[in-house]
């Protein structure tokens, strides 16, 4: 295949999966061709200026693809199309979102690009439905397309790392407030799930990345950062997954094995893949010892429930998901953990809301319909009666404004 039917399949590949946009500009960066419905605010989403071209140029030189941040936390990877002696277009893929943006956020982003009217009502729409991803798995498709280009095989190691929205101090400060609730929470909520055993742990978690960031951990050496996280974050697991259940002994020698299989680690690539195992090992050990004890019917209950918690279904749809009449389903639960159906799982949907008030800038309107709470005033009602405190409370006195 030559060059064009390349690129061609990698962005009908690309696109199978996901609402990926690709965008291909010309040395000069002006528009070539694309598939983006945006394509005109590019250059302020991009945060383009007169001085780009020639920056762009000069990581051309050093053959290595880009990550880049830009407007309203959005991702981009840029790439170069060039043989020896020049430059012959610049290819973007993306959007995407790095962590869950509310729509007055995305819409104050949009504001300062000089847009209103119908067009930033249209933009914010073009916007809100792009995908939210991780940040590593976003970057294969940034090492697939270099491949396209260039025939030349690298790991994640190899990017640039460019910020085009740098904050002012108040911004900044308040994105430092901002990302460490957000970290916090996004780490109670791995931790609980681990602690549940709840098998559902990755698609769940898949929804908290980039909802914070850690402090540098590793004196300038991204390698070694990353490794500390893991390592930090592994010690964590193993005291959750005894919470759940999992004898200390078992937990801290999984602890220790994956703690020194991270620091043997050579690449990015490698700790990425012993932290997945790691998580998958703890939630699994944890939920054979969760219900080592339960009949079947109790084990498929309780994961039914906790995978359902942000759209519950009705006791009709539960008992005819479980096979059981509704009378059964609710007397047999009521004696096995002492409340209703209905309590358990409003006291469910409380512990997520609180972690969504803490690590994200949600609206409480939407929080509390995205957990299936009807209205605001009911939702208040219930939260003041589990927490002492209305969600409004509960974020400012945890210092969130």
């Amino acid at each position: 295949m030559n060059l064009h039917q390349k690129l061609a399949f990698f962005y009908e590949l690309i696109g199978c999966g996901h609402a990926f946009y690709y965008t291909v500009l010309d040395p000069s960066l002006q528009l070539i061709e694309t598939n983006c419905p945006f394509s005109q605010q590019l250059p302020g989403l991009l945060e383009l200026d007169s001085d780009a071209s020639g920056y762009f140029s000069s990581l051309a030189d050093e053959h290595a693809p880009v990550v880049i941040t830009g407007c309203s936390d959005l991702l981009w990877i840029m790439d170069f199309e060039r043989d020896d002696k020049a430059l012959h277009a610049v290819h973007l893929i993306g959007p995407v979102f790095i962590e869950d943006i509310s729509m007055n956020r995305l819409e104050a982003s949009v504001s300062e690009l000089g847009i209103s009217g119908g067009e930033k009502r249209e933009l914010c729409e073009q916007l809100s439905v792009l995908p939210m991803f991780p940040v590593n798995h976003f970057m294969d498709y940034g090492l697939m397309l270099h491949f396209c280009l260039c025939g030349e095989q690298l790991d994640s190691g190899s990017f640039h790392f460019i910020d085009r929205k740098a904050p002012d101090s108040a911004e900044k400060k308040e994105q430092t407030q901002r990302s460490s609730h957000g970290t916090w929470a996004m780490e109670q909520e791995l931790l609980r799930l681990i602690e549940e055993g709840n098998l559902d742990y990755r698609k769940r978690a898949a929804r908290l990345v980039g909802r914070g960031k850690m402090m540098p951990l590793g004196n300038g050496d991204s390698l070694r950062h990353v490794k500390n996280a893991i390592i930090i974050f592994t010690s964590l697991c193993a005291r959750a997954a005894i919470r759940g259940g999992l004898s200390p002994e078992v937990s801290y020698t999984l602890a220790d094995r994956y703690i020194n299989n991270v620091e043997s680690a050579r690449s990015f690539e490698e700790v990425a893949s012993i932290n997945s195992r790691m998580q998958d090992d703890f939630v699994q050990r944890v939920h054979d010892c969760r219900y080592a004890g339960i009949s079947p019917l109790f084990q498929k209950l309780f994961q039914y429930l906790d995978t359902h918690l942000e759209n519950t279904p009705s006791m009709p749809d539960i008992a005819e998901e479980m096979g059981y009449s509704v009378s059964y389903l609710a007397r047999e639960f009521k004696k096995k953990t002492g409340q209703t159906m209905q309590q358990y799982l409003r006291s469910r949907r409380i512990e997520l809301a609180k972690l969504a008030l803490l690590s994200s800038n949600d609206s409480i309107q939407n929080i509390c319909h995205r957990l299936g709470f009807g209205s605001q005033s009911y939702f208040t009602e219930q939260f003041r009666m589990a927490v002492g405190m209305t969600p409004t409370e509960y974020r400012q006195r945890n210092g969130i404004r």
